[in-house]
């Protein structure tokens, strides 16, 4: 299901947030920018938690939210950056506590229902764990969980990966990866590397408005002709930092392989990554 945002304006203590914004949202949408950009006021914005000033929301075809009218849907599922909810019970306790406060709706089975989205987000082996000891990771896919006992057609996540260990993030961008398949995702993050391989489109926000919007490849292309790989060896790894824009540093075997983000020709061209085409947007209108 698509979200179109059209025209959509926040002010905050007369300080602007977000500036005009337009964006046609639908896949796995990766909405990527600083930190301050305006992305975590979006997404409570879209989940229905804050109002805004002007502009309007659409879920598919149906008006859900204007300036003057907010509405919450369970439609539309929010997990913010860090999930804790009754520390001293079990995972099991928790779900069927949320299950129930969200209506028994008929047919529905608790425990049928908890264990199916428990197996969903791979956590079958500690359904009876309390939720303290639980890890940082794992209490962000109970989150997941207790947003899919609702059956959303589209879940907003905000910094799903931050403060999360390296393969408790790879784990979670699997998750994610699955979850797209039924779902319509929102990822919204600081850090590229959580959706490059995720994402089916991208919005690129910083200071609360829209610079990019479109497809992974688009992006990329705004590097072409930028990127740029030198061998170097560790001697001279010092002076390529302090004169060059490097953007990545990896060692091969007897020689360190240097990608280095450039106007100018230097070293032999390279293909665009993800990340490339972001800082070479960000270099294009910072020089605007």
């Amino acid at each position: 299901m698509e979200v179109t945002i059209q025209g959509l304006s926040k002010v905050i203590k007369k300080h602007q947030i977000l500036f005009n914004l337009n964006l046609s949202i639908s896949g796995i949408y990766g909405l990527i920018g600083p930190n301050g950009a305006g992305k975590t006021t979006l997404m409570k914005i879209l989940a229905g938690l804050t109002n805004f000033n002007v502009g309007s929301v659409y879920l598919g075809d149906k008006l859900i939210s204007t300036s003057s009218y907010v509405k919450r849907t369970s439609q539309i599922g929010y997990l913010p950056q860090d999930f804790m909810i009754y520390p001293g019970l079990k995972m099991y306790e928790v779900l069927e506590h949320i299950a129930m406060l969200q209506g028994n709706r008929s047919g529905f089975s608790y425990k049928e229902e908890i264990f199916k989205v428990v197996e969903q987000v791979n956590l079958s082996d500690h359904l009876y764990k309390e939720m303290r000891e639980l890890s940082g990771g794992m209490r962000r896919r109970v989150g997941i969980a207790q947003l899919l006992l609702r059956k959303p057609a589209i879940l907003l996540f905000d910094e799903p990966t931050a403060g999360l260990d390296i393969e408790e993030r790879i784990r979670f961008r699997n998750l994610l990866k699955r979850l797209g398949k039924y779902h319509t995702v929102i990822i919204s993050s600081h850090l590229v590397e959580d959706i490059e391989f995720l994402c089916t489109k991208i919005g690129i926000i910083r200071n609360g408005k829209v610079l990019f919007e479109g497809k992974p490849d688009e992006l990329k292309k705004k590097a072409l002709h930028s990127i740029y790989e030198m061998d170097v060896s560790l001697q001279e790894l010092d002076d390529i930092i302090a004169t060059k824009e490097v953007i990545q540093i990896q060692e091969e075997s007897s020689k360190i392989v240097v990608r280095i983000l450039s106007d100018k020709p230097i070293g032999k061209p390279a293909n665009p990554r993800l990340i490339d085409g972001y800082l070479a947007l960000l270099k294009e209108v910072g020089n605007e």
